[in-house]
């Protein structure tokens, strides 16, 4: 693989770029804390092991030439979203009520069942985007070197992606993380919460209105 370090440096770009990834462990690591964000950032690295492997067997490829599979996977992720975001925008006044250290509290260490909830989020926020099955379909490929094993370069390539998005969104939960006492405070709490739902509710509009 001649272009494995421009494929890295497009990896990097592709886990830094915000978007649903980016809202939802940044919701979950200022509620639950680093352990809540770490758990969405594992999640999401789960779901882009099953874009790797779907690119690698070829299911993206039946996924992009068939229209109905990709309208269902692609409203179901849509009212996911949604979903997540009328929540997120609802709880911004329950966050008004408690103080910040309460917050601080009661959230710093979440039950195990709530870090599976998060890690859950973090799967099908990932695997319900048939659009990341497309981007997938499109972007290893071209790093492809011919005459070598294609089937091992994908593997690679694509697990490379899975390290380098899983990273950095570790690194974001650990970095929120430390400035959460700040953040927590209930006033910024109502106005983030509330900006986090609208943008998780326009990204699942976004989503539905989506093309192949």
């Amino acid at each position: 693989m001649e272009n494995y370090f421009y494929f890295f440096m497009t990896a990097l770009a592709m886990a830094i770029l915000p978007g649903a990834d980016f809202a939802v462990v940044t919701k979950n690591t200022l509620t639950a804390g680093k352990i809540g964000g770490q758990a969405t950032a594992l999640g999401i690295g789960s779901g882009l092991i099953f874009h790797t492997t779907a690119v690698v067997l070829g299911l993206s490829a039946i996924i992009a030439q068939s229209a109905a599979l990709f309208d269902v996977i692609k409203y179901v992720g849509a009212i996911y979203l949604f979903y997540i975001g009328i929540t997120t925008f609802l709880k911004a006044n329950q966050s008004n009520q408690i103080a910040g250290a309460d917050v601080m509290k009661t959230t710093s260490l979440p039950a195990s069942k709530n870090n599976k909830e998060y890690f859950g989020q973090g799967v099908l926020t990932n695997v319900l985007n048939p659009k990341a099955s497309i981007f997938y379909l499109t972007l290893l490929p071209q790093f492809v070197t011919p005459g070598q094993n294609p089937f091992v370069q994908l593997m690679i390539l694509g697990f490379t992606a899975v390290f380098v998005v899983t990273c950095w969104f570790l690194f974001l939960a650990y970095a929120f993380d430390h400035i959460r006492s700040w953040l927590n405070r209930p006033a910024f709490q109502v106005i983030f919460q509330r900006i986090t739902g609208i943008m998780l509710i326009t990204l699942g509009i976004k989503l539905a209105l989506a093309r192949r």
